[in-house]
Formats: structure tokens, sequence, C-alpha cells
């Protein structure tokens, strides 16, 4: 007889999928394309990973935040171990030196998440999904991201 999971690892496992898949799709353009945020890549979203700045290993103050959390490509997340070379510049850039303190300060810190807080989580990234699905497919959706996104 094979041995089950605990519970909260199988509920990190759930959540990690869904953030994951959230990050990346929510990063996509209309194409399904997003970018690698350290090198620039381009591809479908389905073929990108959700790197950390701050890594997981760290701990669980920043694993889930999604300020810490960002489309990378393969090479950039996992050969070059997160890219953080160049993953402070887009950091910066994107939310300011003081979140990237913060998040550096919230790693130093411990939490420990219950199974009943991994609930919600999943519970409110799923809804997440289903929400920028939904807007996506709005015949306006697209126009006004163009409109917003020109160079």
């Amino acid at each position: 007889m094979a041995k089950r999971k605990p519970v909260v690892k199988r509920l990190q496992k759930h959540l990690w999928e869904l953030t994951s898949k959230y990050v990346r799709l929510h990063a996509s353009n209309w194409n399904g394309e997003c970018s690698c945020v350290t090198c620039g890549l381009t591809k479908p979203w389905k073929e990108m990973q959700a790197g950390h700045f701050i890594p997981r290993a760290q701990g669980n103050s920043t694993k889930w935040d999604l300020r810490n959390i960002h489309p990378q490509c393969y090479r950039c997340n996992i050969n070059l171990g997160g890219n953080g070379a160049e993953y402070y510049p887009f950091m910066v850039k994107t939310y300011g030196e003081k979140v990237v303190t913060e998040l550096r300060q919230l790693s130093n810190q411990s939490r420990k998440i219950t199974p009943c807080e991994y609930q919600t989580m999943i519970d409110e990234m799923a809804e997440r999904i289903s929400k920028l699905i939904m807007e996506r497919q709005r015949s306006d959706y697209w126009t006004h991201w163009a409109l917003q996104n020109v160079s």
C-alpha cells in the first residue's frame, strides 16, 4: 500500500500549481505569451515557470506573496538559480526599493500556515484564476489592454 502525502504537503502542492498558473496567465498577453522578467525571453505562458525573487527555501513568509513571484524561463529560474542579478533591477523598477526591503524583512520571519489557511488560499487563488479568465473573455478586454500597453 502506497503512503499518502501529509495533508499540508498536498495542500502546498495544489496551492503552488494554482499560484504558478495565475502568475504566468496574469502576465500573458492577448496571444497567450509572457516574457521572462529576467532575460526577456517570450514564450507561451504554459512553457514558462513562476520564479521567486526571494527563494522559496527561505520560508513561508514570502513564498506565497505575489509580489515575490513572476514569470521566468527555465534557464533563468533553474539553470541560473533565479538570475538574481537581473531579478533585482526588475523588482526595484516594478515595486520600488521599499517593497524589495519589505520582502527581504518578511523572509527573515517564520510563518506557520495551517491546513485551513492553505485551503482558504487555494480557494482564493482559484477564484482569481476564474475572474481573470472571465475578464479576458469580455470582448473589450484586449482592446483596453492594447491601449494600455502601446509603446
